[in-house]
């Protein structure tokens, strides 16, 4: 056979197999289109009942008595209840659900008068700002202030020899490299995986902002750190709160609150204000029932304070689990609480996530030389750590021999529990003394008292103030 032979049968070869592709795209192509026409079908018929639901939902908002609010939360949850058991669908549970929420959000705002053009999410006008505790006392300048957990013996001393405040002209390192390698050795981890942050709080928004959206749930306890449910309102998500057992949340109740929306579960560990803590098998086991797209964050604010076998201080789970962030801060044992500098832990995969959330430069030049420093100086931390223990222990006893009831904690502050009447009454009585400690009303505990642990003079003082009260 001739070259020339060969290069005709090659040539028509070719055309059949050309011939072929394009008629399959062609094919392909048109049954595409049928199927987007067969969507824009069903967009249309969905427009017409949204339009018919609006007018109805408007309605219906004539109806209601809106001194008491047209959002009923309860009934909300009962129509999602019914929606996923009839969903037969490919579309997830979770996305069921996040699709009538924010119907339900554009619902309630046709049922409410419309007094100004700007208007926040529906999530955003439920929060209450965040207190925290009582700083100041009108017309008492010299105050004990035991409301905020903070140490009493301040950073280490090594910070006021050295402070270097040059270059403030420029901008600090934009993710804080230096600290981050610094962090990484004291506590033998990587680096690369270390996120910072302004205070502890913000890598906590960080999670939320990664792996939440509108309509989504976040976990935490009922008791728990107010800035979770503020968090969950910030990025639009509900919260589902744990139920706690003579003040500690369990595996089991943290697990009760599972659903196809669950995202995220906040772990304070220890707990602020009730100061229980979870174990590591404890940890481990929730770790083995949750699915593994569900976030977890463990708070460890309160980790130099806890000294028992079972707590795991440490960041090995994080090797365990790629689901899991660990948070620290330099608020607490540090005594850095006005510098405003925390830290994340988690895996390769989670930290390449949370860094693409985080801003540039987040944390400023003093507070990074100021964290640097105060790592070198771990003997600051342990005298701390001793010295409230060895208070707390003190001021424990006394309170119990007045037969005040405290709660064991494992954090700088005691747990106390009372009744209402007499919680307000230590409250006042001390803040007379100009004594600032935090009456747990904000947090639904109005017949509980968490008081930092002091210095033993402060620690002194109230007792003999309760004393004159009994």
């Amino acid at each position: 056979m001739s070259l020339r032979t060969n290069k005709c049968q090659f040539f028509l070869i070719y055309c059949q197999i050309l011939c072929k592709d394009i008629y399959d795209n062609k094919m392909t192509d048109t049954e595409l289109n049928i199927l987007r026409n067969q969507i824009n079908q069903l967009d249309d018929q969905i427009l017409s009942i949204l339009d018919q639901r609006s007018l109805i939902v408007t309605e219906i908002g004539k109806l209601k008595d809106h001194t008491k609010g047209v959002v009923d939360e309860n009934r909300e949850q009962t129509v999602l209840n019914r929606l996923l058991l009839l969903s037969k669908g490919k579309y997830s549970k979770g996305s069921i659900i996040r699709i009538w929420r924010e119907l339900f959000d554009a619902s309630s705002k046709l049922q409410l008068p419309i007094d100004s053009s700007i208007t926040s999410k529906r999530s955003i006008e439920k929060i209450n700002v965040y207190k925290g505790g009582k700083a100041k006392l009108s017309g008492i300048e010299n105050i004990v202030k035991l409301s905020s957990n903070e140490n009493p013996l301040g950073p280490s001393k090594k910070i006021n020899s050295n402070i270097n405040v040059k270059n403030l002209n420029r901008y600090p390192e934009i993710n804080g490299e230096t600290l981050r390698k610094q962090i990484a050795r004291l506590h033998n981890i990587e680096s690369k995986q270390i996120i910072l942050g302004c205070g502890s709080d913000e890598t906590l928004l960080f999670a939320a902002l990664s792996f939440c959206q509108s309509g989504d749930e976040i976990i935490h306890a009922e008791h728990g750190f107010e800035m979770y449910s503020i968090i969950a309102k910030v990025v639009g998500a509900v919260s589902k709160l744990a139920k706690e057992i003579n003040y500690k949340i369990t595996v089991s109740t943290i697990c009760d609150q599972l659903t196809p929306a669950t995202k995220l579960i906040y772990i304070a560990n220890p707990n602020n204000p009730t100061g229980s803590y979870l174990s590591k098998s404890e940890i481990t086991e929730l770790m083995s029932r949750i699915p593994k797209n569900v976030i977890v964050v463990i708070d460890n604010a309160y980790a130099e304070y806890v000294k028992v076998d079972d707590y795991d201080s440490g960041f090995s789970l994080v090797k365990e689990y790629e689901n899991i962030i660990i948070t620290r801060t330099f608020s607490k044992a540090y005594g850095l609480a006005g510098i405003r500098l925390g830290w994340c832990y988690s895996s390769p995969k989670v930290a390449s996530i949370l860094s693409r959330v985080k801003g540039p430069f987040n944390t400023n030049t003093i507070a990074q030389n100021f964290a640097l420093i105060a790592l070198e100086d771990q003997e600051h931390i342990a005298i701390s750590v001793k010295e409230n223990q060895i208070n707390k222990n003190w001021f424990e006893k006394e309170l119990n021999k007045l037969g005040i009831k405290t709660i064991k904690t494992f954090a700088n502050f005691s747990f106390i529990e009372s009744n209402k009447e007499k919680a307000l009454l230590i409250t006042k009585a001390l803040e007379k003394e100009g004594i600032l400690i935090r009456q747990l009303e904000s947090y639904n505990l109005p017949n509980c008292l968490r008081i930092s642990i002091g210095t033993l003079e402060d620690m002194k003082r109230i007792i003999k103030i309760i004393e004159s009260l009994l």
